[in-house]
């Protein structure tokens, strides 16, 4: 196998390839959709918990009934599989990563704060924010990985 690091052909030729794999990453209409969806079922549990007394399991199935066929057709449409990666996984989507789990957890605890304290119209802002935020906070993930593979970082 010959050394193609001191080819420049290979190497221009790999940086055209990646750049290419990173414009895949650009997310169709529906995934962002099926994200909101899937974060709109997340928030409103503590409201089904509270006024219609329902447990958090069926919200958990809704949830990867929404996910799964998201992630399928993700890798269909990109032909790029994008697994879960930990907190500790280095790289420029790190920080949207904790924006995730932030997000989330402050969230659903103002909404219950909001709802034991009758402040419903309140609640229903939070979880449409947190909702719009989560949205956002993918979209700077996939930046943040579009931006990881052009400038010749792990691959997605």
């Amino acid at each position: 196998m010959r050394d193609v690091a001191r080819d420049p052909a290979a190497l221009e030729l790999l940086r055209v390839q990646r750049s290419r794999l990173a414009d895949r990453m650009r997310p169709p209409w529906w995934y962002l959709t099926g994200v909101a969806i899937m974060y709109a079922l997340v928030f409103a549990f503590p409201f089904a918990s509270r006024f219609l007394g329902a447990s958090i399991w069926p919200f958990f199935v809704a949830a990867l009934v929404v996910s799964v066929p998201l992630q399928w057709g993700w890798t269909r449409v990109t032909g790029i599989k994008m697994g879960f990666r930990n907190l500790s996984y280095p790289g420029p989507g790190r920080p949207a990563r904790y924006a995730v789990v932030v997000v989330s957890l402050a969230a659903i605890v103002t909404e219950h704060f909001l709802i034991d304290r009758g402040l419903i119209v309140a609640a229903i802002a939070v979880a449409a924010l947190a909702v719009a935020a989560e949205v956002a906070v993918q979209q700077a993930l996939l930046r943040g990985i579009r931006q990881e593979l052009r400038g010749g970082g792990g691959a997605a």
